[in-house]
């Protein structure tokens, strides 16, 4: 027992320690973003300066004049607001390494995202990319630990990047993915970072999610000095709370032994159950309180927990209810929005809204859409709605990222943004980024493969425990289901639908028969306020009246 209270000790002193480094290297950027907040004009200018600046001498900077560019004027009159598929030829030659492409500095590593038409891109990472993500990240993390005292003593854990089927390198040899969402940051801020963590690195190596899991909450059970959790989409927390109820008695155990029982490679074996040890005195002490279930308020197994950091925007508002029910005592400080290609908006514990992360990339906002009608993040008008466009160290310039905000206010001179959706119809229940377009080729694919061609076929999400999407097809019940289990199939390739899936944050796609498909469609549109002459049927939409229009109880479950 004493031998536990003394690790105890020496984790919460190391813990300690380690935010008192973080917040002192920390303090040149929350510096330069605290002064960046009162003339953000002035930073967005001085960053724009650099990028192209830095990049000049590149094939894009020669083709598009980087080196005459003098002002943001300039700047928009001679590149083009592009998306992912219009910038993709370049993109692809910096992915596979070709040198001097979009950025002087090489890539280091390509990341995974959703893609539109296609089933998947890759964004290229360059040192100055990862730069300018800890401009923005640095500064919120200082906020927390001077904002939460009780954060500063306490460990923390950090999502790993989960277990997905991806290439390792791209056709060029550049690297695919980062191994740890720590990898936003410095080395040396990582390493004071990784002091903090109570779950292995290595754990983001385990392959299979299950194993991932039980593995996770092994070494969370042995943290009675949580004090912070960081996660992406609340359902995430609240499957992992899932997966507490199922393996409370076999965790314990593994506890009490020492010993993993997931399947594992041996070398990633050892090293697991090195930084893993035996707990026999903790696991006693959770049979005696607790019995053989954890409680309902998982605040009970972590008294120190103050904080919840995960995404509260948009669809994510809906799936906090879940996560709340199991931590309904813990603080919940919602994400900015931080995307693969960049950040917009870091949360301050001062701002009513995440505030825009002006020391991190250029920024410009497009009202209505508008790409002839840009403006600069000190132009923006509280209580608007604007579409985002991000040019970074990395290589996208003016890149559409097809987000959209709405300003709530300000912080000093620079506005709050709150994420209120997606600009291309997109639906986005788990952190999936499904579009009309991927879907479009989806299904078009499905048909192809099945030889199943129905004359109406709408994709449509449906909240549920999980959340899953449905395939309304004017077709056979037999055939929906077959066109439905083929479309999950095609999907599953793409990035983050297979992510959110095999997180177990989405069920599989269910097919539904319908009849008189577009008749009913052209009736709910017109309801809407649509011009009947106006409605084309698309492949997705975002609504989730269509169970109840279509009458889902006669539908039939694919699997």
């Amino acid at each position: 027992m004493e031998a536990a209270r003394g690790h105890g000790r020496a984790v919460s002193a190391a813990a300690r320690i380690a935010s008192t480094l973080y917040r002192a290297a920390a303090a040149p950027a929350s510096a330069r973003f605290t002064r960046a907040l009162r003339d953000p004009a002035a930073a967005q200018a001085a960053i724009l300066r650099r990028i192209l600046h830095e990049n000049r001498d590149t094939e894009f900077g020669r083709a598009h004049g980087f080196g005459d560019v003098r002002t943001a004027a300039d700047f928009r009159a001679r590149v083009p607001v592009r998306d992912f598929a219009e910038l993709q030829g370049w993109i692809g030659r910096a992915c596979d390494g070709e040198p001097n492409a979009l950025t002087a500095a090489p890539v280091r590593f390509v990341e995974p995202s959703g893609g539109t038409s296609g089933l998947s891109k890759e964004v290229p990472y360059t040192q100055r990319l990862l730069d300018e993500f800890s401009a923005a990240t640095m500064p919120w993390i200082a906020d927390m630990l001077r904002s939460r005292p009780a954060l500063r003593g306490g460990q923390a854990y950090w999502a790993v990047s989960p277990p997905s089927r991806r290439r390792e390198r791209t056709a060029g040899g550049v690297p695919v993915g980062m191994e740890h969402d720590s990898d936003y940051f410095p080395p040396l801020v990582r390493a004071l970072l990784d002091r903090s963590l109570g779950v292995p690195r290595a754990v983001s190596r385990i392959p299979d999610l299950a194993a991932c899991r039980r593995v996770t909450l092994r070494a969370l059970l042995a943290m009675p000095d949580l004090a912070m959790i960081s996660v992406w989409s609340p359902s995430f927390l609240t499957l992992l709370a899932g997966a507490l109820d199922e393996e409370w008695d076999a965790l314990l155990s593994e506890m009490e032994s020492g010993r993993l029982s997931a399947a594992l490679a041996p070398e990633l074996r050892t090293e697991l159950e090195r930084a893993l040890p035996a707990r026999p005195e903790a696991a006693a002490r959770l049979r005696r309180r607790f019995g053989r279930r954890p409680p309902e308020d998982l605040g009970a197994l972590w008294p120190r927990l103050a904080l919840i950091s995960c995404w509260a925007d948009g669809h994510a508002a809906r799936a906090l209810d879940g996560m709340r029910r199991r931590f309904p005592r813990v603080e919940v400080q919602g994400k900015g929005l931080l995307a693969t290609e960049g950040v917009v908006s870091i949360p301050l514990f001062r701002a009513e809204a995440p505030v825009a992360a002006v020391t991190s990339h250029y920024l410009e906002f497009l009202p209505d859409g508008d790409a002839d009608a840009a403006f600069g993040v000190h132009e923006l008008e509280p209580g608007a709605t604007y579409e985002v466009v991000l040019t970074t160290g990395g290589g996208l310039y003016r890149y559409r990222l097809k987000d959209r905000v709405r300003v709530e206010g300000r912080l000093e001179r620079t506005p709050t943004l709150r994420f209120v959706g997606r600009a291309d119809r997109a639906s986005d229940l788990a952190g999936e980024k499904l579009t009309p377009e991927l879907v479009e080729h989806v299904l078009a694919r499905a048909a192809a493969e099945t030889g199943i061609h129905p004359p109406f076929a709408l994709l449509a999400p449906e909240w549920g425990e999980p959340p899953r999407y449905r395939l309304y097809a004017e077709a056979s019940p037999d055939d929906a289901r077959a066109l439905a289990a083929a479309a999950e199939r095609i999907l599953l390739d793409a990035h983050h639908y297979g992510l959110c899936r095999a997180l177990g944050q989405l069920n599989s796609i269910e097919g539904v028969a319908v009849t008189d498909g577009e008749r009913v469609y052209e009736r709910v549109c017109t309801a809407r306020g649509q011009r009947a002459g106006s409605i084309k049927p698309p492949a997705l939409d975002a609504g989730t009246e269509w169970a109840r229009v279509f009458d889902v109880p006669q539908a039939t479950e694919v699997g």
